[in-house]
């Protein structure tokens, strides 16, 4: 009796009694699913509007260098300064020369593309709550198009009360993902702070988009990163004054930054490009925010025929520049280069881009296809020679009063993205302090420094172990021939 009446009980339990199927779910009504997606818009523009900011530039025309640098003198005298910024400073100033940022820093730092700041005398932002401030810029890095600036400090300057937005990696997002972008179109934002919000969709990644840039003293085109398959594509309008805008996912996190390519001629009007914070753009902002340069590894190969500025390029190697990373990794011609760290490349672009990720002095590991055979091949990265205008207000230490840079630095890379040619032995001489022991023996910019004594020197790195405890005069060979440093 008490078996059977278990087994009652139980059947009573399983079948939710009377043996009755239990009620299917109810079906969420359309406008409530419209309505809950609605609300997570909502929501994620509201986390992330207060950290996007809006910019005015002063630019004097033709400007040759940027001035509103951290350390850098500025041009005006203080009278015209105080009336110019009390001009900017209110709020029914209109401003003809702007763009957005975006707060990635807890002490204020702000990106932007660079081609927002570049030039200018002056940078006048305005932030959330209707805050406005002077900004003046501590790093930028013309490949990416990226610059961090952050505000004026002084006596008597209120600290701005400023909210960074946290980084995401634009490396899981996928066609079709839903992003917001946050900027100051059509300078909507430069009198009260505050932005402009669109949504839509990531139509492709990796995209490549080729515009008229700049071009540096030898009249050759400058090569930045938009020029390989980096940029993701949205199908959201991106007007100007977007640039340097936030492109955040549905988590609040900044996954892209609005870039100069946001309308190229010749592409389509209706699409908005942005420069993804994956691996190498958060190196990048990284970087930056610290007031350094940013350095891109450099393997030392020339591709085979069959490249064209528009085009992908083969990833068969033509060539290996002697003494280069390559050459010492015992990378050969014919080889192709199918996988860079474990990420696929499949033609010199991409092979150019996956290398970018890497900062000069990192090892790498390459899968190479040579007759037939797959190999692994790991190797120490020299450093890419980047033309423009490189910006960092933090420098590495000076030894005697001279800083040294890769030797591949003297090797100008060729147009249409190659990598340039042989690189010899040794560190090149980027700065010479005037009146320092080094200045007084001789050493001049962008000599070669072969050895330091008897020790052979290859990279920054080697030249700062040999110097770090020697006293008294030291003797480098240079490409000169050998020149002593007193202390």
């Amino acid at each position: 009796m008490t078996f059977w009446l278990s087994l009652v009980c139980a059947g009573v339990a399983w079948g939710g009694g009377g043996g009755e199927e239990p009620a299917a779910p109810k079906a969420p009504a359309p406008i409530d699913v419209v309505a809950a997606f609605e609300g997570v818009l909502a929501d994620v523009i509201a986390r992330t509007e207060s950290s996007v900011v809006a910019i005015h530039r002063d630019r004097d025309e033709n400007a040759g260098e940027t001035l509103a640098v951290r350390g850098k003198s500025r041009p005006r005298a203080d009278a015209e300064m105080r009336i110019a910024r009390a001009r900017m400073l209110d709020e029914e100033a209109i401003s003809f020369d702007f763009g957005s940022g975006v707060v990635v820093g807890d002490d204020g730092e702000i990106l932007t593309a660079f081609h927002v700041v570049k030039g200018a005398s002056r940078l006048v932002v305005r932030a959330a709550g209707r805050q406005a401030f002077e900004a003046e810029v501590i790093a930028a890095d013309p490949r990416s198009d990226l610059a961090v600036i952050v505000p004026v400090a002084g006596p008597g300057l209120p600290k701005p009360q400023l909210k960074p937005i946290p980084l995401g990696d634009a490396a899981t997002l996928r066609k079709g993902s839903f992003l917001v972008t946050l900027g100051n179109p059509f300078n909507a934002a430069m009198q009260d702070g505050r932005a402009n919000a669109s949504w839509g969709i990531l139509s492709n990644v990796a995209r490549r988009v080729v515009y008229d840039g700049e071009v540096d003293s030898m009249g050759r085109r400058v090569v930045q990163l938009p020029h390989y398959p980096t940029l993701l594509q949205l199908d959201s309008k991106l007007n100007l004054g977007m640039s340097g805008g936030a492109v955040v996912n549905l988590k609040g996190e900044l996954v892209g930054l609005v870039t100069t390519a946001a309308s190229p001629a010749g592409f389509d009007a209706m699409a908005g490009y942005a420069f993804p914070i994956d691996r190498m753009g958060r190196r990048a902002v990284e970087t930056l925010k610290e007031g350094r340069e940013v350095e891109y590894g450099l393997l030392g190969i020339r591709q085979s025929a069959g490249f064209n500025a528009n085009g992908g390029g083969s990833n068969r190697i033509d060539s290996v520049s002697p003494n280069s990373p390559a050459a010492l990794g015992d990378l050969q011609r014919d080889d192709v280069i199918v996988a860079v760290d474990g990420v696929p490349v499949h033609d010199f672009s991409s092979l150019i881009v996956a290398v970018s990720a890497f900062a000069p002095g990192e090892k790498v590991r390459l899968k190479v296809l040579r007759d037939g055979r797959e190999l692994e091949k790991t190797l120490v990265l020299a450093k890419f020679p980047v033309d423009g205008e490189i910006i960092a207000t933090v420098r590495p230490p000076a030894w005697r009063g001279v800083r040294v840079d890769h030797r591949s630095l003297l090797i100008a890379a060729q147009l249409g993205g190659d990598e340039p040619g042989p690189v010899a032995q040794g560190v090149a001489v980027r700065e010479v302090e005037p009146g320092s022991p080094a200045d007084k023996a001789g050493l001049k910019p962008w000599l070669t420094i072969r050895s330091v004594g008897d020790r052979p020197v290859n990279d920054p790195a080697d030249f700062a172990r040999a110097v770090a405890e020697l006293k008294g005069p030291v003797r480098l060979m240079t490409d000169l021939g050998p020149i002593t440093v007193g202390p």
